[in-house]
């Protein structure tokens, strides 16, 4: 396991510049390998396959219509969600990128990450979450309804850790919500720099990044203490970012703006001596 012990372990590199056309921004992204990216742009069909290094075009592939956010659900195979009942698999063959097949669900589904052969998803309409079998049956869910508090108001960004915690950043209400892989909430965060939370990413179980849009930070929250730390800020070129993907193995984490310029900062995670 690799750790974030502090901001200064964080070193910015060059930015990276993905042609993603006119109109759109880069709304979310997955690390596919060590040299390739997987982003979605909001407000077009695309989805780019990006060399991790140059922030090239590898190559890409169009949709039927605007997707929302994507997830890895294994080496060679990615999920993405539209805003509404369907889901659709994207299969990875080297450097290329074919359509696989697609499901629908009862709900509109916004959120996505992967549980072992699992996916987790957050619903917007009703507001709540779901643990979905790979072929879309339902297993599990959690709607602020049953639960007879609005325990979500914008559920827009899950991650989930090795040992199957699912994190939940809400933008509307400014928390972070932990529950167990059956759904049952464990814990809810917040702090006064948590503001708006976007993007999330579990790299540890003890150890789960956020992007604070609001005020413009990269966040750090330590679930064994409920501790929220900033590791990155204006100061190191953050503003306004809104979704994030960590490499283990290339010790890189991504950051994705909200500037409709194609831009991903790169921040290198420095040797510990």
């Amino acid at each position: 396991m690799f750790m974030f012990p502090d901001l200064s372990q964080l070193q910015r590199q060059e930015d990276m510049k993905v042609d993603i056309g006119g109109g759109g921004s880069i709304w979310d992204i997955a690390v596919v390998s060590d040299t390739r990216l997987l982003v979605i742009v909001n407000l077009t069909t695309k989805v780019i396959l990006v060399n991790s290094q140059t922030g090239g075009t590898v190559t890409q592939i169009t949709l039927k219509k605007f997707s929302r956010r994507v997830c890895m659900f294994d080496k060679i195979r990615a999920v993405v969600t539209f805003g509404d009942k369907s889901l659709q698999f994207i299969n990875i063959n080297g450097d290329s990128l074919e359509l696989g097949r697609s499901f629908s669900v009862n709900r509109d589904v916004w959120g996505i990450s992967r549980s072992e052969d699992r996916l987790i998803v957050s619903y917007l309409s009703p507001l709540g979450l779901g643990v979905l079998s790979i072929d879309g049956r339902v297993i599990h869910t959690f709607s602020n309804q049953a639960a007879g508090v609005d325990v979500f108001k914008g559920p827009i960004f899950i991650s989930t850790s090795a040992d199957g915690m699912v994190y939940v950043s809400d933008w509307s209400k400014s928390t972070i919500t932990q529950l167990d892989s059956n759904l049952h909430v464990i814990r809810t965060y917040s702090d006064p720099i948590l503001q708006t939370p976007r993007g999330i990413i579990s790299v540890s179980a003890d150890q789960v990044l956020v992007c604070s849009n609001g005020s413009h930070r990269i966040l750090l929250l330590c679930p064994s203490t409920g501790a929220i730390t900033s590791l990155l800020g204006e100061q190191d070129g953050i503003v306004e970012p809104h979704a994030l993907t960590y490499s283990p193995s290339q010790r890189k984490l991504y950051v994705v703006p909200i500037d409709y310029s194609g831009r991903i900062q790169v921040f290198q995670q420095q040797r510990m001596n």
